[in-house]
């Protein structure tokens, strides 16, 4: 991995995939029965991210603090902002 930057957050695309997912929710111009089906999609999605990524990122703050960041590219316990 000589050049990290060329990689995605997997967590930050995840995150910015389902904000997609509740603006359509929110979109006024789609039937209800459509934006029921994307609150859900978006709830499920949002469910799944908690139990795994954020579990996941929690594991990795007990790792050896100095190692984290060199393989991921980012730690664990800095604050990501999603656009």
């Amino acid at each position: 991995m000589e050049n990290r930057k060329k990689y995605i957050n997997k967590e930050l695309s995840w995150l910015s995939f389902n904000k997609l997912i509740l603006n359509e929710a929110e979109n006024t111009d789609r039937p209800v029965y459509d934006r029921i089906k994307f609150l859900s999609i978006y709830s499920s999605n949002l469910d799944e991210f908690y139990r795994i990524k954020v579990g996941a990122l929690k594991k990795l703050n007990q790792v050896d603090k100095k190692n984290i960041k060199t393989h991921l590219g980012f730690s664990p316990k800095k604050d990501h902002k999603v656009n």
